[in-house]
């Protein structure tokens, strides 16, 4: 009985630290810990004949590094389910984004992935690995950090789901020079304002494919918030119209925005081979974003009515969970 009890508690302290390495269940503020996912009830959904199988995963939007440190860097991906739903699941003609977002759908198990780092392709020493667990609260998607690094060094990284051989794309990063180092040279790309339906996203791929920097920065406008149907960009010509098709209110709006531009395969190259860093400026939110309100909404009964039916700190607190995910 004692030893079955002490099994029992060790499960539940690997499922706990499973849960836990995914950072994308805390807030994206330190100041506003009730942003945070809480992962007692997400934890008390988990129904393990219920979990899906790896044929029914999918890595939809590759992989991804940033925020790099002397001895961390951040590792990112989206491991989501195919439903069998016909209206979210359909096949259409012309755009047709690998990833899915129809019908809500509340996940019942966690999806269960791990991770390894390594200065070799085929990892044979592996220098950080780790487990990590998802679900719908945070859209599938999986954010790791990977510790105990060397400064200034290539590596390169993978997720797999666990108990499976489905692997996503091999992902490439870099850690950062230590504070007390002498680097003669950092080769950095510095992007801004990029609006999906204004043309395709050639500058994120040219540097990965020349192999010419170590980082990505880029400063703010990584997506915007328009319906992209001449309102600011028209997109219809070049097949780039960004989904979904409206001005952006809601956590899924801002979510499925997120995704279309991630469908770019120029922006999957750039974060699958450089580590980046990023910040955001207004149109993470909307244009002209500040405390009380945004060009566009305020916080009246005019504005609410008029203006998406959300106030402003509401919309806030979606765009900033969407971009943190």
């Amino acid at each position: 009985m004692k030893l079955s009890l002490i099994s029992t508690a060790l499960l539940a302290a690997v499922a706990e630290a499973s849960w836990t390495k995914n950072l994308n269940y805390r807030s994206p503020s330190e100041h506003h810990p009730g942003l945070g996912v809480s992962l007692h009830k997400v934890n008390k959904r988990n129904t393990p004949t219920k979990k899906f199988s790896a044929s029914q995963l999918n890595f939809t939007h590759g992989v991804a590094s940033g925020d790099p440190y002397a001895n961390s860097v951040i590792l990112w991906t989206r491991i989501s389910p195919q439903y069998e739903d016909v209206n979210s699941n359909s096949t259409v003609s012309g755009y047709v984004p690998l990833y899915n977002h129809g019908p809500k759908q509340v996940s019942t198990a966690p999806v269960c992935v791990n991770y390894k780092v390594s200065q070799s392709k085929d990892f044979k020493d592996c220098a950080s690995e780790g487990t990590a667990y998802t679900s719908s609260d945070v859209d599938y998607t999986v954010k790791v950090e990977a510790t105990g690094l060397q400064p200034f060094t290539r590596y390169y990284y993978q997720f797999t789901v666990c108990n499976s051989s489905k692997k996503s794309p091999l992902g490439r990063t870099k850690t950062a020079p230590h504070v007390n180092d002498h680097v003669s040279k950092v080769g950095l790309a510095v992007y801004s304002c990029s609006n999906y339906p204004f043309g395709f996203f050639n500058a994120y791929g040219n540097p990965a494919r020349k192999d010419s920097v170590d980082y990505v920065i880029h400063l703010g406008d990584y997506i915007y918030e328009y319906a992209g149907d001449g309102d600011y960009g028209y997109g219809q010509s070049i097949g780039r119209v960004p989904k979904p098709e409206k001005i952006i209110y809601t956590l899924d709006d801002y979510r499925e925005r997120h995704a279309t531009y991630r469908s770019d395969l120029d922006l999957q190259l750039s974060h699958q081979t450089f580590p980046w860093i990023p910040v955001w400026d207004d149109h993470e939110v909307s244009d002209n974003t500040y405390r009380d309100g945004a060009s566009e909404l305020n916080n009246t009964e005019d504005s609410f009515v008029a203006d998406g039916g959300v106030s402003v700190d509401q919309r806030k607190m979606n765009a900033v969970r969407a971009y943190f995910e």
